[in-house]
């Protein structure tokens, strides 16, 4: 069972002063930004963007931020240059001085990009339905399609995945469906990946998210303090926060309890 968050700053803040490092990862949309009908409208907003950046001057905390996105397009909307970001799932990273790309998923992408101009041309017909191609993973989204024709999306993109002879793995999110190849590697695993490359291995993990694919990472990171964003249940996550309205509350107080007065071991 996960607890409120704010409840229980307390016993958080002991682990943050004993820890070594922070590395704090976030979602995007969902987490740091509320889900819009287009992701085209989304990007960080400046108070959170002036609250990262508070993080990274602080020189305890390695802020990163996790996303569906593809790279390409995430890192314009974050806009911080010296912000580790990992896209696509976590299936690539960059960062100053880190560079990853999922090899089993760079070699899936032909095989994506076929299955993607597939399904689009059979969700033509569906109004507000439409496929985004994001390189190492699709997703297809029906935010804006009318109730009655969601079933519709669901049978085209099963159709099509019955259809195929790759490997792919279909997940559902928040209105939309993610197609992704088959590989072991998780956000997770990138996080982990994140913290051995950064010489951080046994850093503090804060991790805060809202979708499917994070509850993997919540498993995966026992030792973590890990924070659903949005509905809590059915979630290994150990705390939760009603909203990313609450994110901001999160990450003031912990550039607070980072900050240079209050150190943590080295």
């Amino acid at each position: 069972m996960n607890l409120p968050l704010f409840e229980h700053l307390e016993e958080i803040d002991r682990q943050l002063r004993v820890a070594p490092a922070v590395l704090l990862c976030a979602g995007f949309d969902g987490t740091l930004v509320p889900l819009m009908a287009s992701p085209d409208e989304v990007v960080l907003p400046p108070a959170l963007r002036e609250l990262f950046r508070g993080l990274l001057s602080q020189g305890k905390v390695f802020p990163v931020i996790i996303s569906g996105r593809s790279l390409e397009d995430l890192r314009p909307r974050v806009g911080i240059p010296a912000l580790v970001c990992a896209g696509n799932h976590g299936l690539e990273i960059s960062g100053p001085g880190l560079s990853f790309l999922e090899p089993t998923a760079v070699e899936s992408q032909p095989a994506l990009h076929q299955f993607a101009e597939v399904l689009s041309d059979r969700l033509r017909s569906i109004a507000g339905a439409w496929v985004e191609d994001k390189g190492l993973t699709a997703s297809v989204h029906y935010r804006c399609v009318a109730p009655e024709q969601e079933e519709e999306v669901r049978r085209q993109v099963h159709a099509v995945l019955a259809g195929s002879n790759h490997p792919f793995v279909l997940a559902t999110g928040n209105k939309v469906y993610e197609i992704r190849p088959r590989v072991y590697w998780t956000k997770g695993s990138a996080v982990r990946w994140i913290a051995e490359q950064l010489g951080r291995p046994q850093a503090l993990t804060v991790y805060l998210g809202d979708d499917i694919t994070d509850e993997d990472a919540f498993a995966a990171l026992s030792e973590a303090i890990t924070i659903k964003v949005g509905d809590p249940s059915e979630t290994p996550a150990r705390y939760r926060i009603d909203g990313p309205e609450q994110v901001p509350e999160f990450l003031a107080w912990l550039v607070r309890r980072v900050g240079p007065g209050v150190p943590l071991l080295t």
